[in-house]
């Protein structure tokens, strides 16, 4: 397993423990939580939201007039072999499996917040991939050692740079972590995702805007989900018999 997937694992059980226990929860809140939230996006589409991710895109763009400054600053930096090491917590195969282990691990040592920030996690990488993929391919800009500029973007042509895979899955990976634990520990995952991110740069592999795009597809994938799944009632099943009938509630 990659370096990125051990340490996932060593926060994750090294992290403290709930004060009050909630074993004996429903796992079946895992198989009713994915169909509610691909639900809860066509709910959630509304000008409201529509506004904000042209706020949002705008921010962006503005910032892409540094892109170019920013990037070859953060690529002369000598930061030599840390660079790898940064990047691996956002290389999504290894992120992904290990956060499937964290979570069935959690499972058996019967700590729901821990279930709970783990499924999140994994939940918030795949939606986040499938976003941050979809615009890759959408915008195909070139990426900064291929020399061709800031301003080339050429649809479908196989150019990935924008937005940058690696934040949007160290972003998505750990922020719920973040914030299910809060405190120091949750401060130093967004500095670790945040790193990650910066290390894109520092490797010439994206422009600044890239990485801002990456990180904010993860963290608003994350955030959401987090605060849909720590918000949401806890699910149990209920049968009752009605009528000669038997019904099962959730």
């Amino acid at each position: 397993m990659r370096l990125a997937g051990i340490f996932l694992l060593f926060v994750a059980f090294g992290l403290p423990r709930p004060v009050n226990g909630q074993a004996g929860e429903d796992p079946i809140r895992f198989i009713l939580w994915p169909l509610e939230d691909v639900r809860a996006v066509g709910d959630g589409i509304s000008f409201r939201t529509t506004g904000m991710i042209a706020l949002g895109s705008a921010g962006i763009l503005v910032l892409s007039r540094y892109d170019r400054s920013t990037t070859e600053w953060a690529s002369g930096l000598e930061i030599g072999s840390s660079l790898r090491v940064l990047q691996e917590f956002g290389h999504a195969k290894a992120v992904r499996p290990a956060l499937g282990v964290i979570f069935l691990g959690s499972l058996m040592a019967g700590d729901t917040r821990l279930q709970d920030a783990s499924f999140t996690a994994l939940e918030a990488v795949v939606l986040g991939n499938l976003v941050t993929n979809s615009l890759k391919g959408l915008f195909g800009r070139a990426r900064p050692w291929q020399d061709e500029g800031t301003s080339s973007f050429k649809p479908f042509s196989g150019n990935t740079s924008l937005p940058s895979g690696h934040a949007t899955t160290a972003f998505a990976a750990l922020t719920p972590f973040a914030l299910y634990y809060g405190g120091v520990i949750g401060g130093g995952l967004y500095v670790l995702a945040g790193a990650t991110a910066f290390s894109r740069m520092a490797s010439n592999a994206h422009w600044f805007s890239d990485v801002v795009a990456g990180s904010a597809v993860g963290f608003t994938t994350a955030w959401l989900l987090t605060r849909r799944h720590r918000g949401r009632s806890r699910v149990s099943l209920s049968p009752t018999i009605q009528g000669g009938t038997l019904q099962v509630r959730f």
